[in-house]
């Protein structure tokens, strides 16, 4: 399954002549859930630390709880979401192929997210440890926290990560699809450059004086 980091284009060529098996997918969905609710979990505690030290643990636990539900589902709403995109836009292009096939190959592509979260959550932890966040203002939580050192490495690191995933996805649409390069190209290009422009926006706004 790591062959698909180095040489997509060879692994989802052998692949396409096996069943379609959603155990590897589900593992690295599974994965990347895990370390991202993680990652969730420093935030949301360094919040409640820092804006609800007063509040009853039992609604510290409540809030806490519903925010990992809601992160736990994000990652398979976002897997789910990215493969009917890639189908729809690659039917546009005169694509063939089933949507479970899609969706098997699209979660591949989610590989690279186990290395960038992983790096994330040393630097959430680190941001929380060297740095101070004793204030009652959530917006000035949220501005010290968006323009830490930490959160802008872990910003930069997001987006070589992202631009990994696309390499992976447009081999998957190529032999999921039998597309042509070009198209995709297209097919992975179009969102990914929607989501590229917002990181590069919330980069921007890290780094910015004002």
């Amino acid at each position: 399954m790591l062959e698909v980091l180095s040489n997509p284009g060879r692994f989802f060529e052998e692949k396409i002549k096996e069943e379609i098996d959603f155990k590897p997918p589900y593992a690295v969905i599974g994965a990347v859930t895990l370390l991202t609710l993680i990652n969730a979990f420093i935030l949301m505690r360094e919040l409640m630390e820092n804006l609800f030290s007063d509040a009853p643990n039992i609604a510290q636990l409540i809030v806490i709880t519903l925010g990992l539900i809601g992160t736990m589902v994000s990652v398979t709403v976002a897997w789910l979401l990215i493969s009917g995109l890639f189908y729809v836009i690659s039917w546009s292009l005169a694509g063939q192929g089933k949507f479970a096939r899609v969706l098997e190959y699209v979660a591949y592509g989610f590989l690279p997210f186990i290395f960038s979260s992983a790096i994330s959550m040393v630097l959430l932890i680190s941001m929380c440890l060297f740095s101070d966040f004793s204030m009652n203002d959530p917006l000035a939580i949220e501005k010290a926290m968006l323009k830490s050192p930490y959160m802008i490495l872990s910003n930069a690191v997001s987006i070589i990560f992202v631009l990994w995933a696309a390499n992976i996805w447009v081999f998957a649409m190529i032999h999921s699809r039998g597309l042509a390069v070009k198209n995709a190209l297209i097919t992975v290009g179009l969102p990914l450059i929607v989501y590229l422009i917002y990181l590069f926006y919330t980069l921007y706004q890290a780094i910015s004086p004002f």
